[in-house]
């Protein structure tokens, strides 16, 4: 995955913190190096470091996602996130992906 460092290293720090055998990591944004997707059956989580790449202090934004079961194209979000740090993403990632376990 040709990805930029700050999401790279990102995923890296997660597999530490959720369970990936439930999870796959999607790229659906070739051509934005600074995002990529993870995927739950039909939850999308949607994250980016774009806006964040030059600050000193690396934040994050997301997007929250259903995915309608009988059309992918048709998307609900219902959570945004915008400038945020690690523990807080980590944190609603948990949450939306029912994985408070780990």
């Amino acid at each position: 995955m040709e990805k930029d460092i700050t999401i790279l290293d990102f995923i890296e720090r997660l597999r530490l913190k959720i369970n990936f055998n439930a999870i796959k990591i999607v790229d659906f944004w070739e051509s934005d190096l600074c995002s990529i997707g993870i995927m739950k059956e039909n939850k999308l989580i949607y994250i980016s470091t774009f806006n964040y790449v030059n600050d000193k202090k690396l934040m994050y934004d997301f997007d929250l996602e259903i995915l309608d079961k009988n059309d992918n194209e048709k998307i609900n979000v219902v959570k945004e996130g915008r400038n945020i740090g690690e523990e807080e993403l980590i944190h609603e990632i948990k949450i939306f992906l029912n994985d408070l376990n780990n």
